[in-house]
């Protein structure tokens, strides 16, 4: 009878590891869930923050064309300020060569002296670059109020968001 008392002790102790066994696996699979859930909420956080980030800059490439026909922004600093927004944003084929103009005067202008530095200028220097911002002006003025009109039109995030990616 002391052989089937220990076959007994033995099958309950199988019976009990495979019952801890069991349990740890369970917790690891718990373990694992809320790593995924964890690791899809800061991916969620993470592309929400984009979208917020992406949809800023429309906002304020609308805001900025905007200004520009209400002659509340110079046409050049309009375009210097939607060239560096939109350097933020992976723009297709087409909308890169439709707005190829600011980028133009964007170009043409790198070299002028901003903020701090502009004002550090003499006279004489400032005036000399106002005349290069104006000549460029002069130049574009027509080809960037028409681009400005169609971003009114078509505001960046309703119908030209379709076309920025």
């Amino acid at each position: 009878m002391s052989i089937e008392w220990l076959f007994a002790g033995m099958a309950g102790i199988v019976i009990v590891l495979a019952a801890v066994t069991a349990r740890l696996w369970w917790q690891v699979g718990q373990q694992k869930k809320a790593q995924q859930q964890l690791l899809q909420a800061q991916q969620d956080r993470q592309a929400q923050k984009e979208q917020d980030r992406i949809q800023y800059i429309y906002e304020s490439l609308n805001v900025i064309a905007r200004a520009v026909l209400d002659d509340q922004c110079p046409v050049t600093e309009g375009c210097i300020r939607m060239a560096v927004l939109m350097d933020n944003l992976s723009l297709d084929c087409d909308t890169k060569n439709r707005f190829s103009p600011i980028f133009k005067i964007y170009n043409a202008t790198r070299h002028i002296p901003t903020h701090s530095s502009w004002k550090a200028l003499e006279r004489k220097q400032q005036q000399s670059f106002k005349q290069e911002m104006f000549a460029l002006e002069r130049e574009h003025a027509q080809t960037v109020r028409e681009l400005m009109t169609y971003v009114r039109d078509n505001p960046f995030g309703v119908r030209l968001g379709n076309s920025l990616n």
